[in-house]
């Protein structure tokens, strides 16, 4: 009785996924592989563009497509109404570009959408375009022979040899979120390409969310492991090699938090330099990593500043904090972004040098 119990239920289950299957199938030549989406707000709506590979028609990689409405899921739902010869396929979407504008308005609806949605993955890379649109930058920036898709890539390849990670992605965005409030995301720009006529996308510093809502941008300096110095007409390019950091929380008696020490090391190696030898630059060893140390500090600064006047915590303060006191940061009256305004900061910085890149040694 249990064999044919367990026959007649595989049985079942078989023609209950032939039908689904039978449903759901295409031919290959009728999918619009869908590799990039763009999110706008606009006039109360939100506005849809996607960017694909080859279409049905062998269109090339600047085809796009649109739609527009109150959610994203209506806004796709009309470019499916507009596309019913070809079905939309988004299970290879490799970047999601949001708009400035989307961005001010707030992301945590598509970060929502992405978390349940059973085709976008959660480590697709996410862009704000800085001071445009992204129907703008998909659409200008593709031609006949390059897509939105592999201008995308080089930039991130950029972002990857600026700041040795791979960009901000939807999980990593929305655990941020999640933890201190407060993102980091990667900021592109539309931009004139080398070549004569033609429009690409650039890197351009990170956008800080508050609450998913887009409230000021960090430039790419700021935020970059290298710095150019000048040494009294001897140019001199020195480049971070490792770098840590410590957050010490200074408490009062009463348990509340008054201020935050802040130490960060970093060594930076000689990349490029005018001198004669490594013996000659030594002479300035002390000099540069003086310099090198009021380099960084000056960076860490700025994002402190920030920090405290827009009561932000884009670099997640609060996540280390509370692991270094966990009574204590639980009985902290109000948010920790809130009580930054009125912290004692101090920042230290202490720099090594090495000339591990001189020709000599080599």
């Amino acid at each position: 009785m249990k064999k044919i119990f367990l026959l007649s239920f595989l049985l079942l289950a078989v023609l209950l996924c032939g039908c689904g299957l039978s449903g759901q199938r295409r031919e290959v030549e009728q999918l619009r592989i869908i590799q990039t989406v763009g999110v706008d707000y606009e006039k109360g709506s939100v506005r849809l563009t996607l960017a694909a590979a080859a279409g049905p028609e062998n269109e090339g990689p600047g085809a796009g497509l649109s739609g527009v409405g109150r959610t994203l899921s209506a806004a796709l739902e009309q470019i499916r109404e507009n596309s019913v010869e070809e079905e939309l396929f988004m299970g290879h979407v490799r970047a999601i570009l949001v708009g400035q504008d989307a961005a001010e308005h707030g992301i945590n609806d598509l970060l929502a959408v992405i978390c349940r949605s059973g085709d976008l993955r959660l480590d697709i890379p996410l862009y704000l375009v800085r001071g445009g649109t992204a129907a703008e930058l998909m659409q200008g920036a593709s031609s006949d022979t390059r897509g939105i898709t592999e201008i995308l890539q080089s930039a991130q390849l950029r972002t990857e040899r600026q700041r040795g990670e791979t960009g901000s992605t939807a999980d990593a965005v929305q655990r941020s979120l999640m933890r201190s409030g407060s993102a980091l995301v990667t900021a592109l720009r539309f931009a004139d390409a080398a070549e004569q006529g033609d429009k690409t996308a650039v890197p351009a510093g990170f956008g800080v969310l508050q609450d998913g809502v887009l409230r000021a941008w960090i430039e790419s300096e700021d935020a970059l492991g290298a710095e150019l110095l000048c040494l009294g007409g001897l140019p001199v390019s020195l480049e971070l090699q490792r770098g840590e950091s410590t957050v010490t929380p200074v408490w009062d008696a009463d348990g509340s938090l008054r201020g935050l020490d802040v130490t960060a090391k970093v060594q930076a190696s000689v990349l490029e330099t005018a001198a004669d030898s490594a013996d000659g630059l030594a002479r300035y060893d002390d000099y540069l990593t003086g310099q090198l140390e009021a380099a960084v500090s000056e960076k860490l600064g700025r994002v402190l500043q920030l920090a405290r006047q827009q009561a932000l915590d884009p670099a997640n303060l609060s996540a280390r904090l509370e692991r270094s006191d966990p009574e204590r940061w639980r009985a902290l009256e109000g948010s920790f972004p809130s009580l930054l305004p009125g912290l004692e900061i101090s920042l230290k910085v202490q720099g090594a040098l090495t000339h591990s890149f001189d020709a000599k040694e080599a």
